[in-house]
This record gives structure tokens, C-alpha cells and sequence, in this order.
């Protein structure tokens, strides 16, 4: 029976741009000072408390970190006219974040949007950044829907966001594209987060800026990190061919594939968990690797 180290979960809130970020840390109660830092960057969508089960398998290894973007979960919530949203934006905060937790270097796991943030990270600090973990990262342009496209037209889509996207329909297009297994609790734990005004801006604030996704893919073909691509096979929001192209595109990442939904940190953290873990110690982390991992792999399935 293998030993099971208590995890101690500590929040606490730190400084970043000017904003107040909640953050919640993972660590083995029997870690030893110096323990390598993931930092976890969430999507658009959900706060950090998504990434729960599996940061807690993580944190058996590494001292890991999740935190809520400005405006979001139980971080400040800014007004677009105070706070530029974007990738960039988010990428500078997160590297003030690291500064404020006293980490020169870190790994990143980021999923959507978050990946999109970690890509940026890693294509502009170098230097902050360790090995790269991305789950079903916003990368390439994808399809909408005409009741997507309503919901960030200029004028319409702020209306929407204010009155009209209650919880029925934000469960609904929750369980259609993200995680059809997600409970009920859950689910309305999420809503409530993302319901008050302020966190609803913030929301359709950073959707609209990231519809053209070109500098997203620029930064990702810079990036010079060993990187490892986690990507659901019944990704009903990104097509999961976009986690192959991106996976050719980038000079040194690998991908698997996996039998779930757009967010597999929720739907299947036990069986992320290793594969992560294996990762982010500088093993191959594709299925039976046991092996070090050269620069540049790709465990394509």
C-alpha cells in the first residue's frame, strides 16, 4: 500500500497589476523547503476551485498554486475601464503573482484561455518559466454559433450577459461543451461565481478579446519549453484536431489524447494526475513511459 501524504490547502490573497488575486496552495505536509512550484492558470469560465481533485493528486510532488484572474472567482473584479482584459494583461499579472510568491521559476498548467495565458508566459519569460502542462488550450479559431456570436456582438451581447444568461442556460452550456458529468453542486457553485455584474463583464471582456486567436499561435511557435498537451477526445468546445495541429506546430511538445470532454482535470483528474506528475518531473508522460524525456517528444495517440 503505497504512502499517502497529508496535503495541507492554504489561501491567501496576493497583489498582482494592482489587483487582488485569491489563491489557493496545495502542498505536502512533509514537503521539503525548495519543493519545484505548478502554477495552474484556469479558463474563462470556471474559478480555481475546478482544478480541486487534481491539484491535490499534484501536490503529493510539487507545491501547487491556483488562483482566480482579475475579475473572477473570489479575485478583485475591476471594471473594464480600469483593467485592460486580455492575454497579455493576464500573462503580466500572472508573472507579478509568481514575484509575490517568491518564485523565480515556476511550471504552468493552463487550461482554455488559462493555456493561452500559459503560452503567452512562456513565450515572454523564458526565464519564469519551467515545463508547460496545457489542457485543451484556446489556440486556433473555431466555428460559433449564432447564439455564440449574439452573445459577444458590440451592443446585444453586453445585454445578454447582463440580463439573459441565467443559470438555466449557463448549466446548459456547461454540460453541452465543458463537462456533461459535472453535478449539480457543482455547476452552481460555477454560476455563482460567474453571476454577479462585474464578473460578467470581466467574462465578456476577455471572450471578445481573444476572438482572433493569431497571437495566441504566434506565441505558442516561440515557445522553447518542453511542453505536454492534454486534449479530450470529445471536446465539444475545441475540436480535439486543434491539439494535434498545435502539437506539430510547436517545437517541443507532445500530446495525448483522452477519453473525455473539454475538461479532463474535471471528468478524469486520476487519470491526469499521473500523467502530469510524470511530466512535470521531466519524464516521458505518455502512456507506459517510464523513460527520461529528450527535448523534444511527442506521445501522439
Amino acid at each position: 500500500m503505497s504512502f499517502q501524504p497529508e496535503i495541507l490547502e492554504i489561501q491567501r490573497d496576493v497583489g498582482a497589476r494592482g489587483i487582488r488575486l485569491r489563491t489557493t496552495e496545495w502542498v505536502a505536509a512533509t514537503a521539503k523547503p525548495g519543493v519545484e512550484s505548478i502554477v495552474i492558470i484556469p479558463g474563462a469560465l470556471t474559478p480555481r476551485q475546478s482544478f480541486d481533485l487534481l491539484a491535490s493528486r499534484l501536490a503529493e510532488r510539487f507545491r501547487v498554486i491556483a488562483f482566480d484572474f482579475p475579475g473572477f472567482g473570489e479575485s478583485e473584479q475591476p471594471s473594464p475601464r480600469r483593467f485592460s482584459y486580455g492575454i497579455s494583461t493576464f500573462a503580466d499579472a500572472v508573472i507579478d503573482l509568481l514575484s509575490g510568491l517568491g518564485l523565480a521559476r515556476a511550471h504552468l498548467l493552463g487550461h482554455g484561455i488559462g493555456g493561452a495565458v500559459a503560452l503567452r508566459i512562456a513565450a515572454t519569460h523564458a526565464e519564469a518559466t519551467r515545463r508547460v502542462g496545457l489542457i485543451a488550450p484556446l489556440t486556433h479559431p473555431h466555428p460559433a454559433s449564432t447564439a455564440k456570436r449574439a452573445l459577444l456582438a458590440p451592443m446585444i451581447g453586453g445585454f445578454i450577459f447582463r440580463q439573459l444568461v441565467g443559470q438555466g442556460l449557463f448549466s446548459s452550456l456547461y454540460r453541452e461543451e465543458v463537462n456533461p458529468k459535472i453535478d449539480s453542486e457543482t455547476l452552481d457553485f460555477y454560476y455563482r461565481s460567474f453571476a454577479p455584474p462585474a464578473a460578467r463583464a470581466a467574462t465578456l471582456a476577455i471572450l471578445r478579446s481573444t476572438l482572433d486567436t493569431r497571437p495566441i499561435l504566434a506565441d505558442a511557435r516561440r515557445v522553447r519549453s518542453s511542453t505536454f498537451i492534454l486534449w479530450g477526445r470529445d471536446d465539444q468546445l475545441f475540436p480535439v484536431e486543434n491539439g494535434r495541429r498545435l502539437s506539430r506546430e510547436m517545437p517541443n511538445a507532445g500530446l495525448e489524447l483522452l477519453d473525455s470532454g473539454h475538461a479532463p482535470h474535471e471528468e478524469i483528474p486520476d487519470v491526469c494526475a499521473p500523467i502530469l506528475l510524470k511530466f512535470f518531473a521531466g519524464l516521458r508522460a505518455g502512456e507506459n513511459s517510464e523513460t527520461p524525456q529528450p527535448p523534444a517528444y511527442a506521445a501522439r495517440r
